[in-house]
């Protein structure tokens, strides 16, 4: 299928390049999760920050964008392949290598999955060598997820701060970008989040991660996650590397890959 380039964007989803999304998921429920992991099953306090996305915005807002363009229904294919596999609660979305697209394809998959008020969806970040959500929603976090994360592992019932994108659905968790850059992801902290924020009512918990092969922090993402998708470059990205970043999660929440093309 052939599609139009737009040069205001950095990836365009291709409808015709949106795997299936083969292996089966088996996510816990909240509860069962706060028993799993010795957490208080009551729902967390979730503190939010009302911010109306305006002015000039960030060309990888496709759905804010361009809602009715080709690519925007790609995304909400992409929805569609998502749902379909067992409704996945937490969803890691990772590439390879940096700069293949990952943080446009879970910014999007996000709004999609919100659109219309199909689904209560929070978009987390934890990429601490480069955060970008507050750059592309044009609003700093109240409280950086990172220090939230530090934070709630010694006191799990502090309540969360998210900011409320509420004219498209949406609620998001960026780092700030003042965190410190050797900082890295602290897999017990980022389990308690999550479990946390599954029972603060999300339906859907979309995680934008470091690229796999420049650390081992999605490695640690692994098994708070319900499934994994890979994003990978067209003319960019190589199937070594794909096949490298498989091998390197070594696990079948890995449930699809998504080819944008530059």
């Amino acid at each position: 299928m052939s599609i139009t380039k737009n040069p205001s964007s950095p990836a365009i989803v291709r409808r015709d390049m949106v795997t299936r999304l083969d292996n089966p998921i088996t996510a816990l429920r909240p509860a069962e999760a706060a028993t799993l992991y010795g957490l208080d099953p009551t729902p967390p306090e979730i503190q939010l920050t009302p911010h109306n996305i305006e002015g000039q915005l960030d060309p990888r807002l496709a759905l804010v964008l361009e809602p009715d363009s080709e690519r925007s229904a790609a995304y909400r294919v992409l929805r569609h392949h998502v749902i379909a596999a067992a409704r996945p609660q937490v969803i890691v979305v990772s590439s390879p290598n940096p700069g293949e697209g990952k943080t446009t394809v879970a910014l999007n998959l996000a709004l999609a999955l919100a659109e219309c008020g199909r689904a209560k969806v929070a978009l987390v970040e934890a990429h601490v060598k480069r955060p970008q959500l507050s750059d592309i929603i044009g609003r700093l976090p109240a409280w950086c997820f990172g220090d939230q994360l530090v934070a709630h592992r010694s006191t799990p019932r502090l309540h969360w701060s998210l900011i409320d994108l509420a004219t498209v659905g949406l609620h998001v968790a960026p780092l700030s970008p003042a965190i410190e850059k050797k900082q890295l992801v602290d897999g017990v902290a980022f389990t308690i989040a999550m479990e946390q924020l599954r029972l603060g009512g999300y339906d859907h918990i979309i995680v934008d991660t470091p690229p796999v092969l420049d650390s081992a922090e999605v490695n640690m993402m692994v098994d708070a996650s319900d499934a994994i998708l890979l994003v990978a470059r067209a003319r960019k990205s190589t199937a070594r590397d794909l096949q490298r970043a498989i091998d390197q999660l070594a696990t079948p929440k890995i449930t699809g890959t998504v080819l944008v093309h530059a």
